[in-house]
């Protein structure tokens, strides 16, 4: 028997598995949560090592803020800064940045870059807005997490290779870091620092670009240019500037005055010349012995032949009674070391009688030179006077013939005529041999000496004669006995009156006046070619 269906029959009701849900609200830590992560992680991964610089001072360097620059680029930050435990010196941390862990390696410099404005420029202007930092230049030696700071930025780049040398000299010229150094006229260095070494002996380190390291040969001579060059002559005046910067701060030049040499290394030590001209007279030192130094100073009295610079003073001192100066000749003057060779002081004279080497006045003393004879090569001399110089004729020593008189105001530098012209001068005045009287050296020109023969009178003819109608007056005074204004005159007869020809060295005597029939004398002798 069947059931009977029913329609009311519950059949139940499905109900869906509740699932797990998340609130929007914890969206946002999480979040923060995974960014902080990230950030830990990435500051983790990219920490370099901890280095320490100590710095005299550390002006404007603060932990958590103080930058540590390398080539413009972030390379760390300061972690700590503290005094060290004697109080002498600040020890600031860096934390680098993994990528700029190479920086932690001996030969690294640093230093605190921070405005500094002065005549030879401007530098650290980024620190006035951004606050001072420490700035880098990488070495290459080893790895090292200490480092001595430097105090001054570098006054080139250190990334960049340079020679450097050592110059000396007596005095540390008016020279900065920074100064240019020059080769013929083109930039090729930098002075890099100046000091006293353990001798007290001043120094300039010089930086020379690697470039130009074939320059640093063993005869290049150094030296100081000075901001200005004035010369001043006769007609002239001439003012030259070097440029801005060697105005300011002057500069260093060398060059090369003959062989160049061989080529040095890094570290070689030259010496600092004053100027140009010492640099330049690099001969074997020569010695003039003088009876006065008046005037000779050392580096810059000249030495002139024919009024061309040749030559400078090194060095005046005095000894036995003498000024000895030492002097050195500039290339191709070197005939000037022959033996014979005359050397005079050219000082400026105003009198009454004479004036001459005004030009010194300006430019101050020089030293004239006239070469000797071809002959072996000597290194001292025995200086003369101006006047004994002036009768000197290189090459030509003329026909000497000896005058004797009991008494005579007659000096060396006095004229010798004949008929009005000029023929000779007195070189030497002295005692004769006996003592009697008083003998005077004559040069006579060679192209004359025919004019004497064995009756050739001679006289002095000093004073100043004024004639006229019945008067005839000789006038002679001390203020007129120079020998400007002294002379002698001679005349010879004619015909066989003469006698025979003289030979160099003929004694004759010297008359104070001449008589009548000697002014007539005019005889027909040929003068030598």
């Amino acid at each position: 028997m069947s059931t009977p269906s029913n329609p009311q029959q519950d059949h139940g009701i499905v109900v869906p598995k509740k699932r797990l849900q998340i609130s929007w609200v914890w969206l946002f830590p999480v979040m923060a949560a995974s960014a902080a992560g990230y950030m830990f992680a990435h500051d983790w991964l990219s920490r370099g090592p901890e280095i320490t610089v100590d710095f005299l001072n550390a002006p404007g360097i603060r932990a958590g803020k103080t930058e540590l620059i390398y080539r413009g680029v972030v390379a760390g930050i300061v972690d700590k800064v503290e005094l060290d435990a004697k109080l002498e010196k600040v020890e600031v941390h860096v934390r680098l940045q993994k990528f700029a862990e190479g920086i932690a390696r001996e030969g690294s410099t640093f230093w605190i870059d921070q405005p500094v404005i002065s005549l030879s420029g401007a530098s650290g202007i980024d620190s006035l807005i951004n606050g001072n930092s420490i700035q880098a230049s990488m070495g290459a030696g080893a790895y090292s997490a200490r480092f001595p700071g430097s105090e001054n930025a570098p006054v080139v780049s250190l990334n960049k290779i340079h020679d450097l040398i050592r110059l000396r000299g007596a005095i540390a010229p008016y020279l900065e870091a920074s100064s240019p150094v020059y080769f013929r006229g083109v930039n090729v260095g930098i002075v890099k620092a100046k000091g006293l070494d353990d001798h007290k002996s001043p120094y300039l380190d010089v930086l020379i670009d690697d470039q130009y390291e074939d320059l640093l040969r063993v005869n290049a001579r150094f030296w100081v240019t000075s901001p200005t060059d004035v010369k001043i002559g006769s007609g002239v005046l001439k003012i030259n500037f070097s440029g801005l910067k060697t105005l300011l701060f002057g500069a260093i030049n060398f060059d090369f005055f003959g062989d160049m040499g061989d080529q040095v290394s890094s570290g070689a030590e030259f010496q600092l010349y004053p100027s140009a001209t010492v640099a330049r007279a690099n001969s074997a030192p020569i010695i003039l012995e003088f009876n006065n130094a008046q005037g000779i100073l050392p580096g810059e009295t000249q030495l002139r032949y024919l009024g061309v610079p040749v030559g400078i003073v090194e060095k005046v001192e005095p000894a036995y009674g003498k000024a000895l100066v030492t002097a050195r000749l500039v290339p191709g003057y070197e005939n000037l070391r022959s033996r014979g060779s005359v050397f005079s002081v050219t000082r400026p004279v105003i009198s009454l009688q004479k004036v001459s080497g005004l030009e010194t006045l300006v430019s101050g003393i020089y030293i004239d030179c006239i070469p000797g004879a071809k002959g072996p090569a000597v290194d001292r001399f025995k200086g003369v006077t101006q006047e004994q110089a002036a009768l000197i004729q290189p090459g030509d020593p003329g026909f000497r013939v000896v005058l004797n008189s009991p008494s005579t105001k007659i000096g060396v530098g006095s004229e010798v005529r004949y008929r009005g012209i000029s023929v000779g001068r007195v070189i030497k005045k002295a005692l004769s041999s006996d003592g009697q009287n008083i003998s005077l050296t004559l040069t006579i020109d060679n192209q004359y000496a025919p004019l004497l023969h064995v009756y050739t009178r001679f006289w002095d003819s000093s004073g100043v004669n004024i004639s006229g109608g019945l008067i005839s007056l000789n006038v002679r005074a001390p203020a007129l006995e120079s020998s400007a204004l002294t002379c002698i005159d001679f005349a010879t007869p004619e015909g066989v009156a003469m006698g025979d020809p003289v030979k160099p060295g003929h004694v004759y005597t010297l008359f104070n006046s001449p008589k009548k029939d000697w002014l007539q004398w005019m005889p027909d002798i040929p003068l030598a070619k």
